[in-house]
């Protein structure tokens, strides 16, 4: 049976399978409401007609032309969207934020670009007042700076983010923990794991109404200290991951104290050893160990 000729069809997952090439008969489906495809399938033009779709999961937009990308537009009813794209043309990248700021029900967007800086959902973008999750998964590509419109006006139910950036200074961390649904974060500083590294440095924060709703928190490549956090900071923190040099841990007036996050209840530390001799690193474990332990959850504390 052809499948355009199943009308009433809502959900059609054809992940794991050898089509290369998505039937153009699946445009056909107008109540179709959720379309898994593989990655790297081939989507022909036509997306536009499937108006009821509320779920639209790998797509890929290489190898598109700008028609194809500007229909994606008239998909208003679209609620989760993961898209994968390598490299946006000014043209393509422009077209895309248009179509995406029409999707007005939208509360899930991950867009995964392979490798490289993020060129795509520029500064002038306005996300759908819904989204309440944004992902860039892939590890291999990062924004320059934090985009403006990552805001608590433009966010207000934001409550995952998953994002790379170059470098992520205070400021950064700051403006994050007034986005005021945030629930889980997810934040890599990629300079860290380039030529051109900085030292890791600790982040200071002034206001004790940061990170509200935050149960889950980690900080790749940035030295996010319990401490960092003001007093009445993050109240419902429950698991902290963060990276810090051995050889500042083991200092006398390095402060660990984690009892001011009342939830807290698992922490992962990536220690970064270069410098650092075998004691300073049993030090550093031990002092670690012991602000747990003088936690009254006594968090799970994971050294690596």
């Amino acid at each position: 049976m052809e499948i355009g000729k199943l009308q009433f069809l809502l959900t059609l997952d054809i992940r794991r399978t050898k089509i290369e090439v998505l039937p153009s008969s699946v445009f056909q489906l107008r109540r179709l409401m959720c379309l898994y495809v593989d990655y790297g399938m081939k989507l022909p033009s036509g997306i536009g007609n499937l108006t009821s779709l509320e779920v639209l999961y790998n797509l890929r937009l290489s190898d598109v032309d700008l028609d194809f990308v500007k229909e994606l537009g008239r998909l208003t009813k679209l609620r989760v969207l993961r898209l994968d794209r390598d490299d946006f043309d000014e043209s393509v990248g422009k077209a895309l934020e248009e179509s995406i700021s029409n999707m007005y029900k939208l509360d899930s967007l991950d867009v995964f670009v392979n490798r490289g800086l993020i060129n795509c959902l520029s500064e002038h973008w306005v996300p759908p007042p819904r989204l309440c999750r944004l992902a860039f998964p892939s590890t291999g590509s990062w924004f320059e700076t934090l985009p403006s419109w990552i805001n608590h006006s433009s966010l207000p139910l934001l409550s995952y983010l998953d994002i790379k950036l170059f470098e992520v200074r205070s400021e950064v961390i700051q403006l994050l923990g007034t986005l005021p649904a945030l629930v889980y974060l997810e934040i890599w500083n990629y300079s860290i794991m380039s030529e051109e590294a900085h030292e890791v440095e600790v982040p200071v924060l002034s206001s004790g109404a940061l990170f509200p709703c935050a149960t889950e928190c980690r900080f790749i490549g940035i030295g996010a200290v319990p401490s960092m956090f003001p007093q009445g900071a993050a109240p419902r923190l429950k698991r902290l991951d963060f990276v810090l040099p051995a050889k500042w841990i083991s200092g006398e007036n390095f402060d660990l104290g984690m009892r001011h996050l009342p939830s807290l209840q698992r922490v992962k530390v990536h220690f970064i050893e270069g410098g650092a001799s075998e004691r300073e690193v049993d030090e550093a474990e031990a002092a670690l160990r012991a602000a747990a332990e003088d936690h009254p959850n006594h968090p799970a504390l994971n050294l690596w």
